[in-house]
């Protein structure tokens, strides 16, 4: 089964940012992204609450948090 599609329009860039909200970032050490609350447990990318336009911020955003988790887990 296929379903095609045709698009005729696109929405305006101010409503581009359709996620908000997320894990607060007060409750997170920054240095590591280790969650203040419980200990061992790591945030990155769109759980955070963190917002920003579209055109690569938000990607930059995931992309350097994740890494940064990621090597702080590896190094508990």
């Amino acid at each position: 089964m296929v379903l095609e599609i045709t698009i005729i329009a696109t929405r305006p860039l101010g409503e581009a940012i359709v996620t908000a909200g997320g894990v607060d970032v007060k409750e997170i050490n920054s240095r590591t992204m280790e969650s203040k609350l419980v200990k061992g447990l790591y945030f990155a990318g769109e759980i955070l609450d963190v917002d920003g336009y579209t055109g690569g911020f938000n990607l930059q955003a995931a992309f350097s948090t994740g890494y940064l988790a990621g090597k702080s887990a590896a190094e508990k």
